[in-house]
């Protein structure tokens, strides 16, 4: 594997003359937009993507996870996450991309409110058949429309009614397989406003009492939060997703040890070594070694 300075970040930059935030495109075409090296190295998303799979299998490593996607399943990746492409024999289906800020996390339905948190999806869902061709069909329609001549604000905002549709068809899939457990809703939500804050300064905030005054919340309320959503207290969670992003800077880049360290806020490097070794039951040095194939 090469070793980079820095992995790459893939921004969303779809073909020349495309106006909107979303896209939906054939997977056979998509050799025909990105280079190799999109291929062949790992990466970082600026965007939300989706894969479903129509004919084949298609292999992909999502942070250290090798997922195997075979027909009729979905692959849905969040901004931040590093892939990295497997070989793979000839597979094809669908590809969507888009924004964060293109969907609203809680959105109006009527006169209700639906909560659909993108970043809650499962990494790899496996579609029933009841569900596996409408949401083939929803794609094929999404490509479709956006080449459809008329004010590109009637456009655009088609395309976003559809993508809502889209994800609440997935959520409603990916429920029917494993229901969720209840969750009081005022939890939930300080729960996705310590995720959003961890995802913004973990690399400077170790320390659970600065996001609990930060969020306006106790530490008390914001452990139940995270005990409750994400099966962790909220300094376990804090210290998996620091200990996350020491492992891709590791095994993905070739800055040294103490250089990892600093960048992740650590005094010291000997105070990393000895909380990556906690965390992931590996010196840093042996975690690279592994991973350097």
């Amino acid at each position: 594997m090469v070793q980079l300075m820095e992995i790459p970040r893939l921004g969303f930059r779809p073909p020349a003359g495309y106006a909107f935030d979303i896209e939906v495109f054939p997977a056979h075409g998509w050799l025909e937009r990105v280079p190799p090296e999109h291929f062949r190295y790992p990466s970082r998303l600026d965007f939300h993507q989706l894969i479903l799979v129509t004919q084949g299998r298609f292999g992909h490593t999502v942070d250290f996870q090798l997922e195997i996607t075979p027909t009729g399943s979905l692959l849905a990746m969040r901004p931040g996450q590093v892939q990295r492409f497997e070989a793979n024999k000839p597979w094809d289906g669908w590809v969507v991309i888009f924004r964060p800020e293109s969907f609203q996390a809680a959105d109006a339905v009527g006169s209700q409110r639906v909560g659909i948190s993108v970043d809650d999806m499962p990494v790899q869902l496996a579609l029933e058949k009841t569900s596996f061709e409408p949401i083939r069909q929803a794609l094929v329609q999404m490509h479709q429309d956006a080449k459809l001549a008329g004010q590109m604000q009637l456009v655009s905002a088609l395309e976003r009614a559809q993508l809502q549709a889209l994800l609440i068809r997935l959520q409603l899939a990916s429920e029917q397989q494993q229901p969720a457990p209840a969750v009081d809703s005022s939890l939930a939500r300080h729960f996705r406003k310590y995720r959003q804050a961890v995802e913004q300064r973990f690399h400077a905030w170790h320390q659970i009492a600065a996001y609990a005054q930060a969020l306006g919340m106790s530490e008390k309320t914001l452990s139940r939060a995270t005990q409750e959503v994400a099966g962790l207290s909220a300094k376990a969670y804090l210290s998996k997703r620091i200990a996350l992003e020491a492992k891709r800077m590791l095994a993905y880049t070739s800055w040294p040890i103490a250089q990892v360290a600093d960048k992740l806020g650590f005094d010291e490097p000997t105070n990393f070594i000895k909380f990556f070794r906690r965390e992931a039951g590996h010196a840093p040095s042996e975690f690279r070694k592994q991973h350097r194939g």
